[in-house]
Order: structure tokens, then sequence, then C-alpha cells
């Protein structure tokens, strides 16, 4: 039987509520975010203080209770909310740069094969699992062209089609796809074509020695499809205003890319939290956009946070210990 739809609650309603499980709150402060971020978008942050259910102690995942942990307080709460609503700013920024990158690394590898080499089956792998074949390429593009053309503003792709038909070359074409769609390309590509992308955009892991297993892996996809893949999903928390500081993401291995010196505190066999993402574009913007300030504001975000929010931890977005002291990260704290 599903259970009861809970009634609606006024915003008082909602802080005589909070207060007797258990917060601390200032009801003034409580009503000024309760009306304009809601009660079911802020209880996403608040989740974390509420008391565990003993019967869950242990599990990956406990259970908890409606109660708050002691000197659970509002005021922490809109400091969690603020500081993911930063971080996702700036993962939205880091990623863009990164999406354009990517974009003109794809360009720049397929225009060298030919103006029509997005049209070319030969151009891509065969894909056992047929996750993302060449006939779902073409429809995607051909969507992403007719989006453009429909656009009111009139884009380098009306001129395009107007001058040489519609069969575009990569350069025209990389500037429609989105982040997705930059994503599965990659992934199609055969081997040769990866690692000419993935040297332009720093993850050149070519000559790095691997086991009989992650050979195998890297043949079917170079170690770049899954952080690819692992960012498309953290772009799209991000665009879409979802909770981002605690999320968890499509896994990445991590064997081969902790090879690469500024990788190592990757952890070890995976990468599925935020930490991973963040270095991952840290790392990419280091190659692609030398001299920018991203990894500097994010850090001192983090670290000022961390010191303001009693209730936030490192483990929680997957940071390691010391991870300040990293090499990709100590260039930019202070």
């Amino acid at each position: 039987m599903d259970a009861q739809i809970k009634p609606y609650t006024t915003i008082n309603q909602q802080i005589d509520l909070l207060k007797s499980r258990g917060m601390l709150i200032d009801p003034a402060e409580a009503q000024q975010w309760l009306s304009y971020v809601g009660y079911y978008r802020l209880s996403g942050y608040w989740y974390i203080c509420r008391t565990e259910n003993p019967a869950s102690t242990g599990q990956r995942t406990p259970i908890r209770d409606d109660t708050f942990q002691p000197n659970t307080d509002f005021s922490d709460i809109v400091k969690l909310y603020e500081f993911d609503r930063k971080l996702r700013t700036l993962v939205h920024d880091g990623i863009e740069r990164v999406e354009i990158a990517g974009r003109t690394a794809l360009a720049e590898t397929l225009g060298a094969m030919g103006p029509l080499a997005f049209y070319q089956r030969d151009t891509f792998r065969i894909n056992p699992r047929k996750e993302f074949d060449h006939y779902q390429l073409i429809s995607t593009v051909t969507g992403r062209i007719s989006r453009s053309l429909n656009s009111r503003e009139r884009t380098s792709v009306h001129h395009n089609v107007e001058k040489y038909g519609v069969l575009l070359a990569p350069w025209v074409l990389a500037d429609v796809l989105d982040f997705s769609d930059m994503s599965k390309t990659y992934s199609m590509l055969k081997t040769t074509e990866q690692e000419k992308i993935a040297d332009l955009l720093g993850f050149d892991v070519s000559s790095i020695r691997r086991t009989s297993n992650q050979n195998s892996a890297y043949r079917d996809a170079h170690p770049l499809a899954s952080v690819l893949r692992q960012l498309t999903v953290l772009r799209n928390k991000a665009a879409h205003h979802a909770r981002i500081w605690n999320c968890s993401l499509p896994p990445v291995g991590t064997p081969i890319l902790r090879q690469i010196p500024q990788l190592s505190s990757l952890p070890l066999p995976q990468s599925e939290k935020l930490y991973g993402a963040l270095t991952c574009i840290a790392y990419t913007l280091e190659a692609v956009s030398p001299g920018s300030s991203w990894s500097k504001n994010v850090a001192n975000l983090v670290q000022d946070n961390l010191a303001d929010i009693p209730f936030l931890t490192e483990s929680q977005m997957g940071f390691p210990n010391r991870w300040e002291q990293d090499p990709l990260w100590k260039l930019h704290t202070p």
C-alpha cells in the first residue's frame, strides 16, 4: 500500500516542525529562506544532520530519523546551501571551458581525417555493446543542426547549410554538440583518435605501463572517456541546480590516471565523488587554460567552508586528508 501523501503546511507550521525536531532556528531567517528556497529543497541539505537510526549503524547509507542531531542550526544549513550554490557556479564555469576545449580537440582531430569524417562509419570503432552506434550519432547530429537552424539567432550553421549543404564539416558540427554528445562521440572513436584528443587535453597516458587487464580496458576506451561521462552528469546536475557537494557520480577507474603526477590523489580503484571530478577539471584547465584562477577559487571556497560549517567534512565530498598539499592544489592554496 502506498504511503499517504503528506498534507500541506504553512511556513510557520514548517518552522514549528523543525523546532519540535530539535533544530535551532531564528524564525525571521527561516521565514525568508523557506519562503523563497523552500522546505523541500532545503531538506536535502539538512538531511545529514538528522539523527542516525541505531538499527542502521555500520551501513554504507544509514537510515536517519526525523529528529536532528544536537546543535543543528538553521543558519548552518543556509551556509551549506550557499556553499553548494557557489560551488555549482564554479563547476559550471570549469566544465564550460573543458567542453569548449573538448569540442575544439574533436573538431581538430576529425577535421584532419576529412570534412565528412562525422558521416563516415569507418571513422568510428565497431561497438559490440551498441551503447551509442553511428546511426544514433548521425541522428543526434541532425537534431542538433535542426535545433540551430530553428534558432531565431542566425548562426554559423545557417551560413554553412546555405553555402555547402546539410552535410557539415567537423569544425562546424562540433560547435552544435552539447557535452553529452561530445562525450559519446569520443567514446565511439578508435584508439588512435581518442589518444590524439586526450593528448590535446593533457591526458597523455599512452606510454604508461599497464597490466594486461588495463591494456584490454584501454583498447576498449581511453580513461578520458569515463572522465567525460562523469563530467557530463556533473554538468547536468550543476545546470539544473541540483545538490552537488556530496553527490555520487558515475565511477571513473583510476589506476592508469593516478600515474599522471597531478592526478595521484585520485582514490583507488575508482573515483565517484566530487573531489575526483574537481581534480580532473582542475588538471584539464592546467593544460588548456594555463594561468586560470579556477583551481584557486575552488580551493579557497572549500577551505573557507570547511572552517565555517561545523558538520561539513572533507570525506563527505571525497577529499583525501591533506588534499591541499597535493601538487595540483598546492599551487593554488596559501
